[in-house]
């Protein structure tokens, strides 16, 4: 394989006809491909390395972590509300959360904090678990 230089050819995503097509390199920094030009619609766009956006997907969704499936999300959510005493504190995504808090979501009800992470909070609800967005 041939090193890519201005002019020479890439497939990539294109932005405007959403499809993997042939680009013509517009613009490098060293040796990265910053700018490509559609050879289809001709539309220009930075280009996006699709090996370097795999690798991240990879080892994100490797990495995430997952709210557990709960079997019986109602006798769950009984229990937790149970073992809480405290006033319901009214859901706000930019607030942090702690494992144990009440919370009172405007669509889904109350539920109880399962387990706080970097800005997502599982919270279990009379129906079900979920992942709501948090300000930790």
């Amino acid at each position: 394989m041939s090193k890519p230089s201005v002019g020479g050819l890439v497939a990539t995503s294109c932005t405007k006809c959403k499809l993997e097509l042939e680009h013509t390199i517009m613009a490098m920094v060293g040796d990265k491909i910053v700018r490509v030009k559609c050879r289809t619609c001709g539309s220009e766009h930075n280009y996006k390395d699709k090996t370097k956006k795999e690798a991240v997907r990879k080892r994100t969704t490797a990495s995430a972590k997952r709210a557990v499936p709960v079997k019986n999300p109602e006798r769950a959510w009984e229990e937790a509300m149970n073992k809480v005493t405290g006033a319901d504190i009214p859901y706000d995504g930019t607030r942090s959360y702690k494992p144990g808090e009440v919370v009172a979501h405007p669509i889904f009800g109350s539920g109880v904090v399962l387990e706080a992470s970097e800005k997502k909070v599982a919270v279990i609800f009379k129906d079900k678990a979920r992942k709501l967005v948090s300000g930790n």
